[in-house]
Parts: C-alpha cells; structure tokens; sequence
C-alpha cells in the first residue's frame, strides 16, 4: 500500500480536527515524531498495525502511539467511517466525483468529506 504524501499530510489533519481512532490490526499508521527506530516495508513512517499490542511496545507505549501517530485510513477504512455516520452512497459518490474534478485521488476525497464532517460537528459543538 502507497500514500501519496498529499494523503499523509491529510492524514495528520484528519488527526488534528479530532478523528479517533482505536489502533487494529489492518490499519496503516504514520509515525510523525520518528519514533519506531525499525525501517518500513513500505515507505518511510508508514506501518502496517498486525498488533496493536507490538505496535505500541514500538512506539514506546499506548500513550505514544495515540499522540505521536497519524492513521491513514485506507479507500475501505474512509468509507466505512463515513458509512457509519449516515453517509449514503450517493453522497460518497458525489464526493468522490467532485474530488476527481478537483484532481484529487479517491482516498484525498474521502478523507475531504471526513475532514468537513469533523469540522461541521465540531462547530456545532461550540
């Protein structure tokens, strides 16, 4: 798996708009802060969690992992998230449509609509 290091950089702001996450086997991390001294199978900073226990004792603990990392949804993990907040295929479709006129790939347009979705909830919540 390859992230463009467009999707990385929104990935961090998926991050700091308040996306939680909750470390499982499958998903793909960024390692902001250098901390996993191993090199990636890759590309640099990207990890693949296949335990979210060993991933931790790497990063040097849960803590670490939750604030020194950045998740980098897959195609599949985007859509499922957006899914579980009501989002209907019609609305994903068009998001990805209008991300392909704007030359975004289908991964930057879904994460755009969650970045928005944050943003939105997050002003409503003021």
């Amino acid at each position: 798996m390859r992230f463009t290091e467009s999707e990385i950089a929104m990935a961090a702001r998926l991050r700091g708009v308040g996306l939680q996450w909750d470390p499982q086997p499958g998903h793909y991390i960024f390692d902001i802060d250098g901390v996993i001294k191993a090199g990636s199978p890759f590309q640099a900073s990207v990890y693949l969690i296949t335990s979210p226990n060993q991933t931790a004792a790497a990063a040097g603990g849960h803590d670490v992992l939750a604030s020194g990392f950045a998740w980098l949804p897959t195609w599949e993990d985007a859509r499922a998230w957006l899914v579980d907040r009501g989002f209907s295929p019609k609305q994903l479709a068009g998001a990805l449509e209008k991300g392909l006129g704007e030359g975004l790939s289908d991964r930057e347009s879904l994460y755009t609509l969650i970045i928005e979705h944050l943003e939105k909830d997050s002003q409503e919540s003021k």
